[in-house]
């Protein structure tokens, strides 16, 4: 299993926030006199300017989507708590979305720390707001993106005291986690818009947390948010967590795909430029992903420049699993080449999908390979893959391996297989089979689990 599998598949709260965040985060306007009534569906993707506009503006691009709207609301250069109650009623009442977005974009340009509140207490009471609300827009999201531009503390402290249960709203009508799971998405909103005016105080922020999940997924805000400015910095502070944090690797993914934007060539330079070789590992495996898809061959020659060097392994691996969905000997001669360090990772992967496609062919080049650490790989892949369909034969193949810990890791995998197939055969098994008493029960409790999702979730990676 691949390295993108496993950025798919680590920690919900995470995943969420970073997929989510791609959708909605917000980028400023190159002039701060952008119309706001045209930027709601500029092509760049901008909703809201990074800074206020001045009303007279404000006021004239609202009026060509809704004639005098910000006229009943202004009061000489600004909306005042009492008016920005009443007007953000307005908006969140419009029930077509294409207009309630510009009008959105209008009013937000408003926003200042003095009313954003007042703004915040209609939107969290108003039914269907947000990605549930009419049209299944993302009003709750923008304003939130764009609270925490204007006064990061402010939103931050008032969401994370509803997310902690500090006001008792976590926990109202029963719902619990499912309320204290929104207040994590909506202090995410808030947080890359902060990010994304002041990042340097809002990773301080961060770091001050002491909940270790959610400091993982701030930190995914964080990068979002200075993404929206400038690649660099998103990477000098990736660059400055301390060594041993969690997630680097995604976080480097998550920069690769704004970098992927000016196609695949532009990345491979970016990642090649990367000085600190520990970061190389989630932007390498990222990218090699979307150039293996493009060109094969040159993602094949690219990765293959790296091949030995530990970051990029993840890669090498990449490109060794698409490219067995073709040819998966070919794969096997092209690990050859390549250092032994690299080759484990590709024989797996090319025996894997070889073992699907022609188990008995498979079989009898693994027979021919002389003993050695990679064939110890293939055999795990082999085996793995062989146990779906006859895992009786695959333990026999996993007993093969001269690894001692990989050999044992393969069989508890192959045991797991047969134990859902013949749950008798493997009870009588186990005694003789070798493995330790946690391993067999590994084995035994293997019902609740479903597929390889063992093999690949054991191989996940902080820094």
């Amino acid at each position: 299993m691949s390295k993108r599998s496993l950025l798919l598949g680590g920690g919900w709260l995470l995943s969420a926030a970073a997929t989510f965040g791609l959708g909605w985060t917000l980028k400023p306007s190159s002039e701060s006199t952008s119309d706001p009534a045209l930027t709601a569906s500029g092509a760049d993707g901008s909703l809201v300017p990074a800074v206020r506009i001045k009303s007279e503006e404000a006021k004239a691009a609202a009026k060509r989507v809704d004639g005098a709207f910000l006229d009943k609301y202004v009061i000489g250069d600004q909306i005042s708590v009492e008016s920005m109650t009443a007007a953000m009623k307005d908006v969140l009442g419009e029930d077509d979305p294409l207009k309630r977005a510009a009008l959105m974009s209008a009013l937000l340009a408003q926003l200042t720390p003095e009313n954003a509140k007042a703004a915040w207490a209609v939107m969290k009471e108003t039914r269907g707001s947000g990605r549930r609300g009419p049209g299944g827009d993302s009003s709750r999201q923008l304003f939130l993106n764009a609270w925490g531009r204007v006064d990061g503390k402010a939103a931050l402290t008032e969401l994370m005291a509803v997310t902690e249960g500090e006001n008792g709203e976590e926990g109202r009508g029963g719902r619990g986690g499912r309320d204290r799971g929104r207040g994590m998405m909506d202090t995410y909103s808030a947080l890359t818009g902060w990010a994304t005016a002041d990042g340097e105080n809002a990773a301080e922020f961060v770091d001050g947390l002491e909940d270790d999940r959610m400091k993982g997924m701030y930190m995914s805000g964080v990068v979002r948010g200075m993404l929206v400015n400038d690649v660099d910095d998103a990477v000098d502070y990736v660059s400055s967590l301390p060594e041993g944090t969690d997630n680097v690797d995604r976080y480097m993914s998550s920069i690769a795909d704004e970098v992927l934007e000016d196609g695949v060539s532009s990345a491979t330079k970016w990642v090649d430029g990367l000085d600190d070789e520990s970061l190389k590992e989630g932007a390498m495996s990222r990218v090699a992903s979307e150039f293996v898809q493009e060109d094969l061959q040159g993602a094949v020659a690219w990765v293959a420049e790296h091949a030995g060097e530990a970051y990029a392994n993840d890669a090498v691996e990449e490109v060794a699993e698409q490219w067995a969905e073709k040819d998966p000997q070919a794969v096997i001669e092209w690990g050859a080449s390549l250092p032994e360090s690299a080759q484990a990772d590709v024989y797996s992967e090319a025996l894997d999908e070889w073992t699907e496609r022609d188990p008995l062919a498979a079989s009898e080049y693994l027979a021919s390979m002389p003993s050695s650490a990679a064939k110890d790989s293939a055999v795990e892949g082999f085996a793995t893959e062989l146990a779906k369909n006859d895992p009786e034969s695959a333990v026999v193949w996993a007993q093969t391996i001269g690894n001692e810990s990989l050999r044992a890791e393969a069989l508890t995998d192959v045991a797991q297989n047969w134990f859902r197939q013949d749950q008798a055969a493997v009870e009588a098994w186990l005694p003789t089979s070798g493995l330790s008493e946690e391993a067999q029960n590994t084995v035994t409790t293997s019902q609740s689990r479903g597929g390889d999702f063992g093999r690949g979730g054991g191989r996940g990676r902080g820094r």
